[in-house]
């Protein structure tokens, strides 16, 4: 049987934004489904508060060169992916 498969939106997460209890929510309720056995991955934006570097995020080449339209401007998409720590948990930027 194949697991169910999960993509969780947030805009906060911990330990890459701390704003607000959100972030702690957000990191409990990925780590909780995927005890459950649900392959999970999390997506949030990129924001500058995110240190690239200390959080080893990497461009995923696969999923990027796409562009996006955004009121008549065409912007390159551009995917970055780091491993949540102690959780075995991909996060997408």
């Amino acid at each position: 049987m194949s697991k169910k498969k999960v993509l969780f939106v947030t805009q906060e997460l911990n330990p890459y934004t701390e704003i607000s209890f959100l972030s702690d929510l957000a990191r409990k309720i990925p780590h909780y489904a995927a005890n459950e056995g649900y392959e999970l991955r999390v997506l949030m934006p990129k924001f500058g508060i995110i240190n690239e570097r200390r959080h080893r995020l990497h461009e995923v080449v696969r999923l990027s060169g796409m562009n996006i339209i955004v009121d008549d401007e065409d912007y390159p998409l551009i995917i970055k992916v780091a491993s949540l720590p102690g959780a075995r948990l991909q996060v997408y930027f």
